[in-house]
């Protein structure tokens, strides 16, 4: 699950164009949202207790920098944050 700016423009197989599209601050915030709310069961108890100690340091430093976004890569446009967006472990999100 990621938030795209960049849009590929093809015709058949040939890549003809490349389009950046600007990101406000409002379609990041809930995205990111989304994203924190999937990743909110791996805290009930049994399932938290089932990750080891460096899957909840993955976990809780993924989670941490979605929440830092925001003061991590100011401005008036989320185009920053969203180019430096987190990458979660493929475990996380499923």
């Amino acid at each position: 699950m990621k938030l795209h700016r960049v849009e590929y423009v093809y015709s058949g197989e040939e890549l003809v164009d490349t389009v950046q599209h600007d990101i406000e601050w409002e379609s990041l915030r809930r995205f990111r949202l989304k994203l924190l709310e999937r990743t909110d069961v791996w805290y009930i108890s049994d399932r938290w207790s089932s990750l080891s100690s460096t899957a909840k340091g993955q976990l809780n430093s993924y989670r941490q920098a979605l929440r830092d976004l925001p003061q991590d890569y100011p401005g008036e446009l989320a185009n920053d944050a969203v180019d430096n967006f987190p990458e979660a472990q493929e475990w996380i999100l499923q």
